[in-house]
């Protein structure tokens, strides 16, 4: 599923890119703000973490310009505007597609597509990779971190505890960029502050999730969903019926 969320001040653009966002199956709508301010600080305090974000750019108190600077690193970002003018800038800040107001349905798709052709490309660049280096708190060394043997990713503020089956580091890094760049790996976000490598699950019940190391970890209530269709996708059941 790909994880939506969307900022703009005026009720009519809101409401109907919500209308969009859930009668396409491929993305699930995580939320919403007709005040960028408070959009900006759920981001900074990990509240969402959306893979994209329907900005518009003329908000009062902060432009979706200055807005996409400051959560960029956290989101990929589709403008959303009436004034054609800032196309230049918004692609200056690595946006994923800039969107003219009014749109239609179809343009919104093209969109959504060009995120799945950039998520797909990256996976393929990150899929030979079973390895990463990290920085940790020494300074000046590098460490090095199997992705097989990761069994889980949480955030703490600025920082990730990576935890694998026999050590754990900790890196000035954000969860969505860890998320990013694991997501060919299939890792899966089960809190807003956690992500699991499937691969290292022993078992699911529920909402607990147990890991080869016998830890348990709980999965939020919006995040089920998600953890599902991954774990259905190597899911092994009789066709037959009983």
């Amino acid at each position: 599923m790909i994880r939506c969320y969307i900022i703009d001040d005026e009720e009519a653009s809101l409401s109907l890119l919500s209308k969009f966002i859930n009668k396409t199956p491929a993305l699930q709508l995580e939320g919403s703000s007709l005040n960028p301010l408070n959009a900006l600080q759920k981001f900074q305090q990990n509240e969402i973490n959306p893979d994209i974000t329907f900005l518009d750019i003329n908000m009062p108190e902060i432009s979706g310009l200055e807005l996409a600077n400051l959560i960029g690193q956290y989101t990929h970002i589709v403008f959303t505007t009436a004034h054609t003018q800032y196309g230049m800038e918004a692609f200056d800040r690595d946006a994923i597609d800039y969107i003219a107001k009014p749109f239609g349905y179809e343009r919104f798709l093209k969109a959504i597509s060009r995120y799945q052709k950039l998520h797909q490309s990256n996976q393929v660049s990150h899929k030979k990779e079973n390895y990463f280096f990290i920085r940790n708190d020494t300074k000046g060394k590098l460490t090095r971190v199997l992705i097989d043997e990761i069994l889980y990713i949480e955030s703490t503020a600025n920082f990730i505890t990576i935890h694998t089956s026999t050590e754990k580091h900790t890196t000035y890094l954000t969860l969505t960029e860890a998320e990013a760049h694991l997501a060919a790996h299939d890792f899966v976000r089960v809190h807003k502050s956690i992500i699991v490598n499937p691969k290292n699950i022993k078992s699911v019940e529920g909402s607990k999730i147990l890991l080869h190391n016998d830890a348990t970890i709980t999965a939020g209530t919006s995040y089920r969903k998600a953890l599902t269709g991954t774990i259905n996708q190597s899911l092994l059941i009789s066709k037959r019926r009983s």
